[in-house]
This record gives C-alpha cells, sequence and structure tokens, in this order.
C-alpha cells in the first residue's frame, strides 16, 4: 500500500558560504539541486515549494512572509498553503544532491508503522538531518502551532519536540550542499556515477562514430545532455533534439571550434525560443 504524504521542499534562503548563490539552482551532475530533491518527492500527493524560484508544472510554489525569514518560517508556510495534509509530510531542503536515495528510507520507516511521530535521517551520533525526514502531518501541525512565530528561529527548535526516529545515513545521502566544498564533491559523485552507468552508451557512440567516419572523441555525452536538459527546463522542451543536432552540426562545419562556446552560444539561444502553448 503506497504512502500517502505531501512535500514541503524549503527553498528560500541563500548560499552565505557559496557567495550568496541560490543553492536551488546549482547544477549538480548537470541538473538543477531543486529538480533533483522534487524528483525524489515525485510521489507526493502534492508538492510545495517554498522560495522564489523557479519551479516545473504540476509543482505549487508560495514565498514565506516575509522573504528570507528562515527555514522554520518556510516550513510553516509549506504547511499552511496545504489546507488538508495527508497522513505524513515529508520535509526536505533544496540542496540535497543524494535526495533521490534518501527519501526511500524515509518512507520505507513511515510504512513500517512504529509510534515515532517522524523519521529522519542523521549522523550515526544520532544527530537528526533536520530538513530530511518525514513525519505525522498531525504532529507536525500541533508542534508548529506551539512554537509561535517561526521567523528567524531554527526548524531544530522546531521538531525537538518531536518524537523522532533517526536513520543512521550510512551511505552519506543525505549531505547536503553547505561550501563550495561540497559541490564539487557531489558534482564528481554524481558524474563519476554517471559514467559507470552510461557505459553503454559510450559504447553506441564509438560503434555510431565508427560507421559514419567521426572522431568519437569529439562527442561529449555529458555536455549534450547537460545542453538539452537545461533547454527542456525552459520550456522549449522541442528544441532539445533540434539544439543537439545544431550543436553536431557547428561542431563538424569548425574542427577547430570551442565546443564548450558552441554548446553554451546554442544553450542561451535555444532556451530562449518561444514556449509552446500548453507549457506557457
Amino acid at each position: 500500500m503506497p504512502l500517502n504524504f505531501d512535500a514541503i521542499i524549503v527553498a528560500g534562503g541563500r548560499g552565505s558560504r557559496l557567495g550568496g548563490v541560490s543553492k536551488a539552482d546549482l547544477q549538480v551532475g548537470g541538473q538543477r539541486l531543486l529538480d533533483r530533491v522534487l524528483l525524489a518527492a515525485r510521489h507526493a500527493r502534492q508538492r510545495i515549494v517554498v522560495g522564489l524560484v523557479d519551479v516545473p508544472d504540476g509543482v505549487r510554489q508560495i514565498v514565506e512572509d516575509p522573504p528570507g525569514s528562515g527555514p522554520a518560517a518556510g516550513l510553516v508556510a509549506g504547511l499552511e498553503a496545504i489546507p488538508e495534509s495527508a497522513e505524513w509530510t515529508l520535509v526536505l531542503a533544496c540542496d540535497l544532491p543524494g535526495a533521490e536515495k534518501a527519501v526511500p528510507q524515509l518512507l520505507r520507516a513511515a510504512l513500517d508503522g512504529g509510534d515515532a511521530d517522524g523519521h529522519c535521517l542523521g549522523a550515526e551520533d544520532g544527530t537528526p538531518q533536520w530538513l530530511l525526514g518525514i513525519h505525522r502531518s498531525e504532529a507536525l501541525r500541533r508542534a508548529a502551532a506551539d512554537y509561535g512565530d517561526p521567523r528567524q528561529r531554527s526548524v531544530r527548535g522546531l521538531l525537538a519536540p518531536l518524537r523522532l526516529n533517526v536513520i543512521a545515513d550510512v551511505a552519506e545521502v543525505g549531505k547536503d550542499v553547505d561550501t563550495w566544498g561540497d559541490y564539487e564533491a557531489w558534482d564528481r559523485r554524481w558524474r563519476d556515477a554517471m559514467e559507470a552507468e552510461h557505459e553503454g552508451w559510450h559504447q553506441f557512440v564509438r560503434q555510431a562514430c565508427e560507421a559514419v567516419d567521426i572522431d568519437p572523441t569529439r562527442v561529449d555525452i555529458n555536455a549534450v545532455l547537460d545542453m538539452t536538459r537545461e533547454v527542456a527546463h525552459a520550456g522549449a522542451r522541442p528544441m532539445a533534439p533540434v539544439s543537439a543536432y545544431l550543436l553536431g552540426l557547428a561542431t563538424g562545419l569548425d574542427a577547430e571550434a570551442d565546443p564548450e562556446r558552441l554548446r553554451r552560444v546554442i544553450e542561451d539561444v535555444a532556451t530562449a525560443a518561444p514556449v509552446p502553448k500548453e507549457h506557457s
């Protein structure tokens, strides 16, 4: 029996140790952090993103009042945006590159029963990752009401009164992105995984290149996937394969051209293409 849950993704903060960039919009392994987290929460009854960020179709976006008043305020705003909650509420930060592996652990814990108010991934010493958990909605709403004004206050203070089951994050899939070192480690981790997963694709590319007499070292699979993913995310989905075709033509016309520069030029033009009416 599938779990009945809503998802709240807190995305209103700026990474002070990252120079103030929007964590939600950072690309890790060629995909936006927020999109990775939303994918992990895809089975939620409804997904609420709290913060001034772009969200894809089918996802509701709200902003805490006032904007930037902290993650606890964002969490409470997310709860208030759901008039009738599901039995459980999944609470996630937007900067969790490993969310797709972490969330199933939380869902299994909730399905297994027990009398805990919620489940969080955490360190082996029992310290919870406060923005990586799933909670009984009734208990979470009660804790939010008891907490009072959440602005500029901690999520830890809001959730600490709950009876929480902390799941040891042995594989470190719940580590967030706080520093550029974290970002580089996660980006490398994702790209290494993609390389292993895509080995069959590399074989296809080598065979296709041999068949049409093209140097396979000139084909950067990850770069093409990054470009087409970015174009599709901008809403111009039909232009994603067209942009890949244009990149191939441009690279073939000038063997000395910088493929990275060509990719960025085509990506910039393609993302400005008109959005089909059904996506506008």
